[in-house]
Formats: structure tokens, sequence, C-alpha cells
């Protein structure tokens, strides 16, 4: 009997460790969904400043203007902070609402070129690879649209467009 127990003890010592493969890759992707939720936790930190601001743009355009309902808003932060609030009022025409220092300018939306005309017109005139971005700001006192996009030689390409008439202000090239 003695000699028995002496076996399972010479056996248990010789016994290698094994690896649980999945134990390996539940810790694994624990680390990871870990690693992910602090990512995005940061990212939602960071950006609450923005947020805030366009929540208090938002609630001032809807105070001070027809302006009821907001279907987007964009900034700009070339001398100072412009935003641009694009909405509805409640009879359904489309309202533009230039918001600089807490002063709000409105412009009717239709005014301008459509979004359809200005995206024919940068593709004919301007033949971008990859258009990133059509916002619409103030410049110089006039509405324009505001536009980046990557060009045929792989740069990236700034233009301010008027709002009405498509006509050029500013084109920088090859950033």
């Amino acid at each position: 009997m003695i000699q028995f127990k002496d076996d399972i003890r010479i056996r248990q010592r010789h016994r290698q460790a094994r690896i649980h493969w999945a134990h390996f890759w539940f810790i694994v992707v624990g680390i990871l969904i870990i690693l992910a939720a602090f990512i995005l936790g940061y990212f939602y930190v960071s950006l609450a400043p923005m947020r805030q601001a366009e929540n208090r743009v938002e609630k001032l355009v809807r105070e001070k203007t027809s302006i009821a309902t907001v279907t987007q808003v964009s900034v700009n932060y070339r001398k100072t902070t412009t935003y641009a609030v694009l909405g509805q009022t409640t009879t359904g025409t489309q309202k533009v609402a230039i918001v600089r220092n807490n002063k709000i300018k409105t412009y009717n939306r239709s005014s301008g070129m459509t979004d359809s005309q200005l995206k024919k017109l940068i593709t004919n005139k301007f033949k971008p690879k990859k258009l990133y971005s059509a916002n619409i700001s103030e410049y110089q006192g006039v509405l324009v649209w505001e536009i980046s996009y990557k060009g045929q030689d792989n740069k990236l390409n700034y233009l301010t467009l008027d709002f009405k008439s498509g006509k050029t202000y500013r084109a920088i090239s090859g950033m």
C-alpha cells in the first residue's frame, strides 16, 4: 500500500502542465474588451465639450430663429468659431443659421445650390478622387461652401465656393 501512494506521487510530479487554450483566448479577449472600453471612454470624455457646444448652439438657434428641427451642425474655426446650423421651420422651409459669438444670421437654403448641383460642379470642374466634406459657412460676410477633397495627385485640397453661384473665392491645392 505504501508503494502505491509513492507511485501516485511520482506520477503527479512528472505530469506536465497543460495549457488550456480556451482559458488563454478567454483572457486575451477579456483584455482586448477592457482596452477597447478604455479607448472608447477616452474619446467619449474628450469629445464632451464639442457635444455640449453643439447642443448649446442648437438650443440657441431654436429659441432665436424660426428653425424648429435641426438636421445638421457644422463648425468652422477659421478666425473665430462659426457654427452653421441647417434645419427646417415648422412649415417645412429649409433654413441655414450662421452662429458666431452668439449672433445669428439666417438664410434660406433654397437660395443656394443644391447638394446635387454642388457635387456636379465639383466633379466636373475639379475632378476629385474623393470628396471629404462640403459644409456651409460664412467667408468675408458671404455665405459659402467649404469643400475638402482628394485631388488626382492624392493631395488634400480645400475650396471656398459661393453658396449661390459656385464661384471660387479661395482654393488651396496640394497640401
